[in-house]
């Protein structure tokens, strides 16, 4: 039979060679354009090696990721999150005491820091330990009588009051706690008495003078609620005066 290619050749030239490649050469551009239709359809989700999905978002080895994609989605974007101020206390305020009147006032007499033994008690003291009140100090002697008709004085009017301390401080060495914490039951004084120590004296006598040592002299110091220390002046005082002196250092009478 003849070729058909051969019978249709234009007269006066040669026949047109056979095309044995055209027939698969069109198989090959089939194929192609079947693959490319057949790959607008598959997931964009790539198979991990186990043959589970990748989730959206996971990269790929070697792909280095842009540092805003690795924040959080809340935070992305999103001003930080506030951080906690402590709040200061207002300039000049004071801790709260149990009086509610503030801290007590720091008395810095030498001789008012020394350790004194409470002659009925035992108890150890010292006279700044009794800051905040109005403090009375008597330096004393069992056997001086102007010093007991002084407390006999006290123990009506300044002594009693809420907001005084009364302490009488023997300054004999001679008298011994015992001594000293007979009287004051027997003379029906309930206030603090306390013998001072040696080194109590000599701050005393440091402060204010040896006079402050001479119990006939009746001297009282006085130590008001600010903390301020008074010697008050030497001989018997009476109940007015004494209770004028305890108003004049804070007293509320």
């Amino acid at each position: 039979m003849p070729d058909p290619l051969t019978a249709l050749s234009i007269p006066g030239q040669s026949p047109a060679p056979r095309r044995r490649g055209l027939v698969p050469a069109a198989l090959a551009l089939g194929a192609l354009l079947l693959v490319a239709a057949c790959g607008s359809s598959i997931p964009a989700a790539s198979s991990s090696p186990t043959g589970a999905a990748t989730p959206a978002g996971t990269l790929s080895p070697g792909v280095t990721a842009d540092p805003a994609d690795t924040m959080a989605p809340a935070t992305r974007g999103s001003s930080p999150a506030p951080t906690a101020q402590a709040t200061a206390a207002p300039a000049g305020s004071e801790p709260a005491t149990s009086g509610g009147t503030g801290a007590a006032p720091v008395i810095d007499a030498a001789w008012a820091n020394l350790t004194l033994t409470d002659v009925r008690t035992g108890q150890a003291f010292t006279i700044a330990d009794l800051a905040g009140k109005v403090i009375f100090v008597e330096p004393m002697a069992a056997w001086c009588s102007k010093c007991k008709a002084q407390q006999e004085i006290a123990k009506g009017s300044v002594a009693a009051l809420p907001d005084v301390v009364y302490v009488s401080l023997g300054v004999d060495p001679g008298e011994s706690d015992a001594t000293l914490a007979k009287y004051a039951d027997r003379s029906g004084f309930p206030w603090t008495y306390a013998v001072a120590t040696r080194d109590v004296a000599r701050a005393l006598a440091d402060a204010f003078g040896p006079n402050v040592l001479n119990p006939p002299a009746t001297p009282i110091i006085v130590i008001g609620t600010d903390g301020k220390v008074t010697l008050t002046p030497f001989g018997e005082k009476s109940a007015e005066q004494l209770v004028e002196i305890a108003r004049e250092h804070g007293a509320g009478v």
